[in-house]
């Protein structure tokens, strides 16, 4: 399988196989093989750099225990993720628990941000709103902002379209809202998310039609993908006919085991971004010919990771949030009022792994 050459603090690389594919195999497919690669997003007049292929850090929205954006921990953090990270998340529904922050709180977050990551790293920042309007009315102060700005930052709009929005429609009120951005948008599709709003009748996935048709709409660049792996094939397919689409993998488990997309979307790599950074690197484009030991090496740490996820995955933004206190990034663990707290039982658990990662790091 090709390989791209190295791009900035990242490297490029054609689409890894799709199928079920165990890391240790896929580790040892991956061959060298010097071929140029297209990256996503990139046309012809394009001002705007490519969506990055490789591992993208999902951020937490750290706070005082008032419920204030804690800056100074905010430093830390990106100060952390951001030399491993070929793209930092934030402002997300779920891990960033934007869905219930208030908006000037995500604007103040969004400003911070944009003082905070290196001119560089592109910022993938979330604007779903509540409702079509609240959505456009973030979005556009968000845009406001971002010009006021006065580094040039790489900036991505991303939107989590169903919380506020149907299939049905959907590419049209999209298409509506990119000719109102001045920067490009990635979309999310996140059943479980979806599904929590309990609402029974609504479909909790993109249907793949639809997803055919919003990678025709030119302001949008790429998706975040939650959900079945099969799905995730078939979304494959209907983008095909627009290859600079770039569909990010965001099942860390699933990345770990089966390595088949062109990026990760990581929230538990803030944890151990370095780590992250080693293994996502191996899965996607390493040959592994750097001296004996690699393999084995990123075989041991993928299983910490695997290790790692199982125990913080069912209230990751809690439980993250008390692992980068542990790592003492966070000055507080806070959690906003809406986001449930993981019992006591989890929390332990997710101690004593984070530990033991540590201690092997």
């Amino acid at each position: 399988m090709a390989r791209g050459e190295t791009i900035g603090p990242w490297r490029a690389a054609l689409p890894s196989e799709a199928g079920r594919v165990p890391l240790r195999v896929a580790l040892y497919l991956k061959k060298a093989a010097g071929v140029p690669v297209t990256l996503a997003n990139r046309t012809a007049g394009d001002t705007m750099p490519p969506l990055p292929e490789g591992l993208l850090i999902e951020l937490v929205t750290p706070l005082t225990p008032t419920g204030a954006l804690d800056a100074p921990s905010l430093t830390r953090l990106v100060q952390h993720a951001a030399p491993w990270a070929a793209a930092l998340v934030a402002g997300t529904p779920g891990v960033g628990e934007a869905l219930e922050l208030p908006p000037p709180l995500r604007q103040e977050l969004f400003t911070a941000l944009l003082d905070l990551v290196p001119s560089q790293v592109p910022l993938l920042f979330g604007i779903t709103g509540a409702s079509p309007a609240e959505t456009h009315n973030l979005a556009q102060q968000l845009e406001r902002e971002a010009q006021q700005a006065p580094a040039a930052n790489i900036i991505y709009w991303l939107d989590l379209p169903l919380w506020w929005h149907s299939n049905r429609g959907l590419p049209q009120a999209l298409a509506a809202l990119c000719g109102s951005l001045q920067h490009p948008l990635v979309v999310m599709n996140h059943p479980h998310l979806i599904r929590g709003k309990g609402q029974p009748w609504k479909h909790v996935n993109l249907r793949t039609a639809v997803l055919k048709k919003l990678a025709a709409v030119p302001g949008i660049t790429g998706l975040i993908y939650h959900g079945e792996m099969r799905r995730f094939l078939h979304y494959y397919a209907a983008v095909a006919a627009r290859p600079e689409f770039m569909l990010y993998e965001a099942d860390e488990y699933r990345f770990l085991t089966r390595p088949g997309a062109r990026g990760l979307v990581s929230a538990g790599a803030q944890l151990t971004p370095k780590t992250w950074q080693e293994v996502a690197h191996a899965c996607l484009f390493s040959p592994l010919t750097n001296g004996r030991g690699t393999a084995p090496r990123i075989w041991a740490q993928s299983q910490l990771l695997l290790a790692l996820e199982e125990s913080y995955k069912l209230q990751p933004a809690s439980l993250l949030k008390q692992g980068l206190y542990q790592l003492g990034i966070l000055t507080y663990p806070t959690i906003w009022p809406a986001t449930p707290a993981a019992p006591a039982h989890l929390a332990k658990q997710f101690e004593q792994v984070l530990a033991r990662v540590q201690e092997q790091a």
